[in-house]
């Protein structure tokens, strides 16, 4: 299982997929529908509307990108939302995959624990959830997001998480949304289940940066992860980042 749309190994443009340049820096944006149970199959991949947003030159830049990411950022979530017919009117459950004590691996968690929870409000429709990884908990973490959208008649959930990669380039540099939900850890293990519509009865959105890359993917012989030198800054400005376009949409 890959992370990365576009790294399934397939050649996309005979299933509608299209880039389109952004404004400057050499950004561009790309989007897959994957509509059909065939198509999913082939590709291994749910069906969903899948974007991505590469920026090869934000980590020589990253306060430069920020306004233009966070309008490119907004107008795919707001698209997701309308399809999904999402609104601020239900509980919306934020979760953040990953192993906080991981640099590499605490994306999702740090995008969800900068979300402004406004706890004590009567109308706060915001519910977030941490469940760390199978290694230190020995809890799936989709047994644990299942149990708190069934106990808590949860409208939908939106799930922050770092990715893996095949391209060293794309490192910090790509940002994947998506309605298909996802996989904590498919593209390094086994361990993880499923988290999407079919799953957990409500709509899913995915948010996902690739943080990581198998030695493997380099042409070495040994499956070592690695990660950018930078990493820490590249986490620390995304995840605010996209906290802070959450806080305004939903």
């Amino acid at each position: 299982m890959k992370d990365l749309i576009d790294e399934c190994g397939k050649d996309l443009s005979a299933y509608g997929y299209e880039t389109v340049p952004l404004e400057k820096f050499n950004a561009t944006s790309n989007k897959l529908f994957i509509e059909t149970k065939e198509q999913a199959q082939t590709l291994g991949f749910e069906k969903g509307h899948y974007f991505i947003i590469n920026a090869p030159l934000l980590p020589l830049m990253m306060q430069e990108h920020k306004e233009m990411l966070e309008k490119e950022v907004a107008s795919r979530l707001k698209f997701l939302m309308k399809q999904n017919k999402l609104s601020k009117n239900g509980k919306t459950l934020f979760v953040g995959i990953g192993n906080p004590a991981l640099t590499a691996d605490s994306f999702g968690v740090k995008a969800v624990e900068k979300i402004p929870l406004l706890a004590f409000k009567k109308n706060n429709r915001r519910l977030k959830l941490l469940p760390n990884v199978f290694s230190n908990t020995g809890f799936n973490a989709f047994e644990i997001v299942r149990l708190v959208v069934e106990a808590y008649d949860i409208s939908a959930v939106v799930m922050f998480d770092s990715l893996a990669t095949e391209n060293i380039s794309r490192l910090g540099t790509s940002l994947q949304f998506n309605d298909a939900g996802l996989t904590p850890g498919s593209a390094m293990n086994n361990f993880g289940s499923a988290m999407n519509r079919h799953t957990l009865n409500v709509p899913c959105i995915a948010i996902g940066v690739p943080m990581m890359i198998s030695s493997k993917s380099l042409g070495q012989k040994r499956d070592i992860i690695l990660t950018d030198n930078n990493v820490g800054a590249q986490v620390e400005f995304l995840s605010l980042l996209l906290a802070e376009v959450i806080d305004r949409l939903f």
